[in-house]
C-alpha cells in the first residue's frame, strides 16, 4: 500500500472523531524533503486551530504506527478557495459551482478542459454547463479537477446602499 493510502486510512477516522472530513491527502518531493499534505475541511470551514490540534493527534498516531519511513513534514491545512475535486461525492457536494475539470479523453466536442459550472454528478458521471452548453463526462475521464474563486464584479470602493438589498 502507497504512502497516501495508509496516512488516509490514520488520517480519516481521526478527522471523523473531530467532525472534520479529510480532502485529499499528498505525498510531494521538495527537493531532497518530503512533505505529506492533509487537506481537511468541515461545514462552516476549517481553521488554523482546528489545523494545529489535528496536526499534531496525527504526528502522534503516524509515529506511532510507523507509517511513514524516514524523515517528513506534515503539513495540514484547508483545501483553500480551489479546493480539489477528487471524488464524485465533491462534485456532488459542489453543483452550482465553478469548476475546472481536465479529462482524460475528450468530450463528443473534443473538449479534455472544461470550465464552467457543475450542473449535476450522478450514475458514474459528471455535468457541466460550458458556454451554455451542458456537457456529461464519465467521473473515469476526470484526471484532475478543482473549484474556482471568483471575486465579486463589483467596481473598487463600491458598497451598497444603506436599507437596500442588492439584486442578483
Amino acid at each position: 500500500m502507497e504512502v497516501r493510502e495508509e496516512v488516509r486510512q490514520l488520517a480519516e477516522p481521526l478527522a471523523e472523531d473531530s467532525g472534520f472530513e479529510v480532502v485529499d491527502v499528498e505525498q510531494v518531493f521538495l527537493g531532497r524533503h518530503r512533505v505529506i499534505r492533509v487537506l481537511l475541511d468541515k461545514p462552516g470551514g476549517i481553521t488554523v486551530g482546528d489545523c494545529a490540534r489535528f496536526s499534531r493527534r496525527l504526528s502522534d498516531c503516524l509515529d506511532m504506527n510507523q507509517t511513514v519511513t524516514g524523515s517528513y513534514q506534515l503539513e495540514v491545512s484547508s483545501p483553500g478557495l480551489d479546493r480539489p475535486l477528487r471524488s464524485l461525492r465533491d462534485f456532488e457536494r459542489a453543483v452550482g459551482q465553478l469548476a475546472k475539470v481536465h479529462l482524460a479523453r475528450p468530450t463528443a466536442d473534443g473538449q479534455r478542459v472544461l470550465r464552467g459550472t457543475i450542473a449535476a454528478a450522478a450514475d458514474g458521471a459528471v455535468e457541466m454547463s460550458v458556454d451554455g452548453k451542458n456537457i456529461r463526462a464519465p467521473f473515469e475521464d476526470v484526471e484532475r479537477a478543482h473549484l474556482i474563486f471568483e471575486l465579486p464584479t463589483h467596481p473598487k470602493g463600491w458598497r451598497p446602499k444603506p436599507g437596500k438589498q442588492e439584486k442578483h
